[in-house]
C-alpha cells in the first residue's frame, strides 16, 4: 500500500511540472523516437522494459525584450507628417506656443518638424557630398573649390503658423519634400537650394577652366580659331560632333573646355611635340574629371568622342586605351541619360523642368550615335564584344535628324548608322563563335549572304547621291569585302577536288573587286585631305590590305577551286597601291634626325607598308626572290615593283636613322632581338605579322607609335 501511495504522488507531481523536452533521457540515449504510454508520463519503451522514464526539465529562456527599431521610429514619424497632411488644423486665430527649452543630445538637432526627434550629428555637419550622392564626401575626395570645403546648416523652418490662406494650403507638402531633398542631397552641391531636374540630366555647373600655358597661348594668339576651323573640316568624317560656324575657341573653351581641349589635340599633327603635350594634359584633365572629381556633362561626352575619333595621332601601343576609353565615354553617356528621351523626375507640387531646346535634342541624339558608331568599329577592328548594340530608336533618331537637315553632315550621320547596323549583321550571323568556321557552302551561310547582299545593295542605291560620296564608298566597300570575305575559308569542293563551284568564285571576286574600291577610294582623297579621315576608317586599311593579298598570292586552295591569281593580281596591283601609300605617308610625316626625331603616325604607317609591300612581292614572284637571296639580300625586292611615278625609298633605306633594336617583339613565335634583323629576314612572313594585332598592346611595344622612341 505505501508503494502505491509514493507511485501516485510522483505521478500526481510530474503532472504538474510542463516537459519541455520532446523525448525521455532513456530514448534520447538511444536515439530512438519517444512515443507516450499508456501510462501518464511514461513511454512505450519504458513502460515495457519497466524502467522509470525520467524527463529532463530545460527551463524556457525568458524572451528579450526588443526597442524600438529605427525603421519603426521612421514609420512613426512619417505616419505623424501624413496625418497632419490630410487632417490640416482648423482655421481661427490660436496663439503660438512659446517654444520650451528642452534638453537635446550634443549631437543632434531638430529638424522643424513638432515633435520630431532630431537626427544625428553626421547629417548636422552637411558636408560636401559627392556629385548626385546622398553620401558624405570620402576622404579621398579633396574639392578643389573652397566653397566645397563647408556647406552651412540650413535654417530651421519656423512652426507651423496658426493661419494659412486657401491658396498655400500645399505648403505643407512642399517642406515635407524639401526636407526629404536635403537628406538625399539630389543634384550639385552649389545646387543645394534647387529643386533637381532629373536623375539623368547633365550637370548644369560651367566646367572648370584648363589652367595650361600652352592651351592659354593657344588661345591668346588666336591660333586656337584656326584649329578650330580645321576641326570643321575634319568633322565632315565623323560628323557626330559639330561645332558651329561663327563659335570662337575661346567661347567654346568657356562652354566646354575639355572639348576644346579634345580639338586642339586632334588638329596639332602639324606640330608633334606640342601635340605630345596637349595630349598629356587632356589625359590628365580625363582622369580628373571622370575618377577623381567627377562630372556628368555632355561637353566631356563629346570631348572623348573627338579624341577617339582621331586617336591615330597620338596611339602608341604601350599605353593604347582604345576599349577602355569607348566604354567610358558610353558610361558617361548613359549617366546622363543620353539613351533615353528626355524624362525628368517630377516632384509634386513643383513646376516641370524646362525640356532641351530641339537644337540641344539634336545634340544629343549625335553624340549618342556616335558612341554606338564608335563602339560597333571598334568592337569588329578590335575583335571584341560590342555592348552597346542597336536599337529602333537609334534608327529614328538618325532619320529625324536626316529630315530636320540643320547641318549639312547629318545626312552623313543616316547613312553611316544604318551601315553599322548593317556592319553589325555581318558580324554576328557570319563571324560569330559558331558560324566563323563555316565555309560559304553551308546552308545557314549562304542564305545570310544573301540576306545581306540584298540590304547592301538596297543601302548604295538610297546614298547613291548623298554628299559625303567618297566616305561613304570608303566605308560600304569595306563592308561588302567583308561580306564575302567568307568564300576564303576552306570549302568542301577544294578539299574533296569536286567541280567548280560559281557560287564561292562570285564571292570570291565580290571580295577582290571591293577590296579594290577600297584602296581606289583612299589614293583618290588629295594627299592634304589625309588628316581629315577618322581613325575608323584608318582601322580598316590592314584587315583590306591582308584580305586582297590572300587573293592575289597563289595557294593550292585557289588552284582547287579554278580562282586565276594572275587574273587578281593584274586587276588590282597591290603593289602599286602600297608604293603610292608609301610616298604619301612619306611626305606626310613631320619626322626629322634634327629637328623633330620623334615618329609619328604617318612615318609609322610608311614603314608598315614598306614591309608589307616588300612580303607581298617576295609571295607573288618567288622566282624573284629566290635569285636574290642567293645573291644576300633583299633590299632589291621592293625596287622590282617600283614604278617612275612614285618613287619609294626601300625598306632598308628609310630608317637607318631610327634605332630599331628598341623595338622588342613578344608574342606569336617572335623572339626578342633587333628588329632590323628580322626585317631582312627573307623568311619573314606577314601573315604572322598581321595576326599579332596591329592595334594591339601584345604587339610589337612601341613601334613608331611612341613608346620607346626618344623625344
Amino acid at each position: 500500500m505505501q508503494q502505491t501511495d509514493d507511485s501516485e504522488t510522483q505521478c500526481a507531481s510530474r503532472l504538474g511540472i510542463t516537459r519541455t523536452s520532446q523525448a525521455c533521457q532513456r530514448c534520447r540515449s538511444l536515439k530512438t523516437r519517444c512515443l507516450p504510454g499508456s501510462q501518464s508520463n511514461i513511454c512505450q519503451r519504458c513502460c515495457a522494459s519497466s524502467k522509470e522514464c525520467i524527463w529532463a526539465e530545460a527551463p524556457r529562456r525568458a524572451r528579450k525584450l526588443r526597442a524600438p527599431s529605427r525603421i519603426s521610429q521612421v514609420e512613426q514619424k512619417i505616419d505623424g507628417l501624413v496625418a497632419k497632411l490630410v487632417n490640416p488644423p482648423a482655421p481661427g486665430p490660436t496663439s503660438v506656443p512659446a517654444e520650451s527649452p528642452q534638453t537635446t543630445l550634443p549631437g543632434s538637432r531638430s529638424l522643424g518638424f513638432g515633435g520630431v526627434a532630431s537626427w544625428p550629428e553626421t547629417w548636422k555637419k552637411e558636408s560636401s557630398h559627392a556629385p548626385g550622392s546622398w553620401l558624405p564626401v570620402p576622404i579621398s575626395f579633396e574639392p578643389s573649390n573652397p566653397e566645397l570645403q563647408h556647406v552651412p546648416d540650413r535654417a530651421p523652418v519656423e512652426p507651423e503658423r496658426a493661419t494659412r490662406p486657401r491658396d498655400e494650403d500645399d505648403e505643407d507638402d512642399r517642406e515635407y519634400v524639401e526636407r526629404i531633398r536635403t537628406i538625399h542631397s539630389f543634384g550639385d552641391v552649389e545646387e543645394v537650394s534647387q529643386a533637381p531636374e532629373g536623375l539623368f540630366l547633365p550637370s548644369k555647373r560651367r566646367e572648370a577652366p584648363i589652367a595650361d600655358e600652352v592651351v592659354q597661348q593657344l588661345l591668346a594668339s588666336r591660333e586656337a580659331d584656326t584649329l578650330l576651323e580645321s576641326y570643321r573640316q575634319m568633322s565632315a568624317s565623323f560628323p557626330f560632333v559639330i561645332i558651329p560656324q561663327g563659335v570662337t575657341a575661346l567661347e567654346l573653351h568657356d562652354e566646354k573646355p575639355m572639348l576644346l581641349l579634345a580639338i586642339l589635340v586632334t588638329t596639332s599633327s602639324q606640330e608633334h611635340q606640342r601635340q605630345m603635350q596637349l595630349d598629356t594634359v587632356f589625359r590628365q584633365e580625363l582622369a580628373q574629371r571622370t575618377i577623381i572629381q567627377p562630372r556628368r556633362t555632355l561637353g566631356l561626352v563629346q570631348s572623348v568622342l573627338v579624341y577617339l575619333s582621331w586617336y591615330h595621332f597620338v596611339f602608341s601601343h604601350k599605353t593604347q586605351q582604345i576599349f577602355f576609353l569607348h566604354h567610358l565615354v558610353i558610361g558617361l553617356a548613359l549617366d546622363i541619360g543620353l539613351h533615353r528621351d528626355y524624362q525628368p523626375l517630377n516632384f509634386p507640387h513643383r513646376p516641370k523642368p524646362t525640356p532641351p531646346t530641339p537644337s540641344e535634342r539634336r545634340e544629343r541624339e549625335r553624340a549618342f550615335l556616335g558612341c554606338y558608331y564608335l563602339s560597333s568599329m571598334i568592337g569588329a577592328g578590335l575583335q571584341k564584344p560590342n555592348l552597346l548594340k542597336h536599337t529602333s530608336y537609334m534608327t529614328e533618331w538618325a532619320q529625324n535628324l536626316r529630315a530636320q537637315h540643320e547641318f549639312d553632315s547629318d545626312e552623313t550621320i543616316c547613312y553611316l548608322i544604318t551601315l553599322r547596323q548593317l556592319d553589325d549583321q555581318v558580324q554576328d550571323t557570319l563571324y560569330s563563335t559558331g558560324a566563323i568556321d563555316l565555309p560559304l557552302s553551308d546552308a545557314r551561310t549562304l542564305m545570310h549572304v544573301r540576306f545581306l547582299e540584298g540590304q547592301l545593295d538596297a543601302w548604295k542605291r538610297d546614298s547613291q547621291n548623298a554628299d559625303a560620296q567618297r566616305l561613304l564608298n570608303l566605308s560600304s566597300s569595306f563592308t561588302d569585302m567583308l561580306l564575302h570575305n567568307v568564300a576564303l575559308r576552306p570549302s568542301e569542293t577544294a578539299e574533296s577536288g569536286t567541280s567548280i563551284d560559281s557560287t564561292q568564285l562570285n564571292a570570291l571576286l565580290a571580295a577582290l573587286e571591293a577590296g579594290k574600291r577600297f584602296l581606289d577610294t583612299l589614293l583618290s582623297f588629295p594627299m592634304d585631305d589625309y588628316h581629315l579621315l577618322s581613325f575608323s576608317e584608318w582601322m580598316r586599311l590592314p584587315t583590306v590590305i591582308m584580305t586582297v593579298a590572300r587573293l592575289c598570292i597563289p595557294t593550292e586552295a585557289h588552284s582547287a577551286i579554278g580562282w586565276d591569281v594572275k587574273i587578281a593580281q593584274e586587276r588590282v596591283r597591290l603593289d602599286l597601291c602600297l608604293e603610292a601609300l608609301c610616298y604619301r605617308m612619306q611626305q606626310l610625316t613631320t619626322y626629322d634626325k634634327v629637328k623633330q626625331s620623334h615618329p609619328d603616325f604617318w612615318y609609322a604607317m610608311r614603314f608598315i607598308n614598306d614591309l608589307t609591300k616588300s612580303w607581298y612581292m617576295r609571295k607573288i614572284r618567288p622566282q624573284v626572290q629566290t635569285k636574290h637571296a642567293q645573291a644576300g639580300g633583299v633590299g632589291s625586292i621592293g625596287s622590282t615593283a617600283s614604278t617612275a611615278a612614285m618613287p619609294t625609298p626601300c625598306s632598308d633605306q628609310g630608317f637607318t636613322g631610327i634605332d630599331m633594336s628598341s623595338i622588342a617583339m613578344h608574342d606569336s613565335g617572335f623572339e626578342d632581338g633587333k628588329l632590323s634583323a628580322w626585317v631582312k629576314n627573307t623568311d619573314f612572313d606577314m601573315d604572322q605579322f598581321f595576326d599579332i594585332g596591329l592595334w594591339g598592346d601584345e604587339a610589337y611595344n612601341g613601334m613608331g607609335f611612341g613608346g620607346n622612341m626618344p623625344f
